[in-house]
């Protein structure tokens, strides 16, 4: 096949063009010539037939026939330059379309690779989803039973001793509340959590004083009959108030300390702090318990997780801390975890701190109401 080397190009058309009529136009003066010098000037013969056969056939046929054979030569070349333009075209459209195409195949590659990798995500998720299906299925069984035997026992106990004793009967009946209650606690939480990730949530943010919120917390839990332990409350002098819901920053501080108490052995105190920091309280608290890794402090805000998942584990529903965490943002906080903070190698501790905006100037009573009513939100 012919390159675009080698094909003639316009300078070469046109030369061939003054050679096919100067050709054969050279060629019959050449003969014309030639025939008169020979048979007239040369030899003095007449004008014979043969001589004007001679010219005929030489200088008008012969350069006839020359004219004809280089025309032909030039359509050839036309044509040939035609054909080459028209497979030059032809094959910078095959390259584009051959682009095109291994684009539009690596695009098509790249979008199947990714949507195998969501599908993958996707199956992961199923299969977290269903983990924590069957966590929480044996959670609840297992939360339920225990509070449920303890409640059936002394319910049998009183049906059997009609006559107790009076400590007797008010130890069981302090047994069937306490047990009472802590179903009410873990099946009110449940709640919250869905009430919460369905976006079902209100929030009323106003003015929160501090100090008397964690004590009411402290006097709850820590000090309780079931979970009473050692406490430490340290408050900043002259705190001002933050700007929060109420009921949800101590539902906050509430399953943090519980936590606390779940974690902590007997002996160590559980402290919680309140400390300004500029434009916002920092509220924390610490305990002397096990320890959190570095690599699993972020696992422990997930929903039903446990660190320590055996038998001998403190009781839990392994959502206290995933529903603090999630009220903390819907109140524009995040808590944050520092373990190890005791040199106790045995017990070095874990330290939960959020912070809040502080309220500088508290507003009249009837202004704060309308603030809150203003105020109203849904949790999304």
């Amino acid at each position: 096949m012919p390159t675009a080397q080698n094909l003639p190009r316009p300078g070469a058309l046109r030369l061939l063009d003054v050679v096919r009529w100067l050709l054969p136009l050279v060629l019959a003066v050449v003969a014309w010539t030639f025939e008169w010098t020979e048979h007239v000037s040369s030899e003095h013969e007449p004008l014979t037939p043969g001589f004007y056969g001679e010219v005929l056939l030489f200088g008008v046929i012969g350069p006839v026939v020359v004219a004809i054979v280089l025309t032909w030569v030039r359509r050839l070349v036309v044509t040939l330059q035609a054909t080459s333009d028209a497979l030059g075209s032809i094959n910078r459209d095959l390259g584009t379309m051959v682009a095109e195409r291994t684009a539009n195949l690596q695009a098509a590659t790249q979008e199947l690779a990714d949507g195998n990798r969501q599908l993958g995500r996707a199956n992961d998720e199923l299969r977290e989803l269903d983990r924590m299906k069957s966590d929480f299925v044996s959670m609840v069984s297992h939360q339920l039973r225990a509070p449920l035997t303890t409640i059936n026992g002394a319910l049998e106990l009183m049906a059997q001793e009609v006559e107790l004793p009076p400590a007797s009967r008010q130890r069981t009946l302090r047994i069937l509340t306490e047990e009472g209650q802590r179903l009410s606690h873990m099946i009110e939480t449940i709640l919250d959590v869905s009430r919460l990730e369905a976006g079902r949530l209100t929030l009323r943010p106003g003015p929160v004083a501090v100090e008397p919120l964690l004590a009411r917390v402290c006097a709850s839990v820590v000090a309780s009959e079931a979970g009473r332990r050692d406490w430490k409350l340290e408050v900043a002098p002259e705190l001002p108030p933050v700007w929060a819901d109420e009921m949800l920053l101590e539902e906050i501080v509430r399953n943090l300390v519980e936590n606390a108490v779940r974690y902590s052995p007997f002996g160590h105190p559980i402290e919680i702090s309140a400390r300004r920091d500029q434009e916002s309280v920092t509220l924390a608290v610490s305990d002397h318990g096990p320890g959190i890794p570095e690599g699993k402090q972020r696992a422990v805000f997930r929903s039903f997780y446990r660190l320590d998942q055996s038998e001998s584990a403190p009781a839990g529903y392994g959502l206290g801390l995933y529903f603090a965490d999630k009220l903390a943002r819907a109140l524009g906080g995040e808590i944050r975890v520092e373990s190890p903070i005791w040199p106790d190698r045995d017990a070095p501790g874990t330290r939960f701190a959020f912070t809040l905006p502080i309220v500088e100037d508290v507003p009249p009573e009837e202004e704060a109401g309308t603030s809150e009513t203003d105020g109203v939100g849904t949790l999304g």
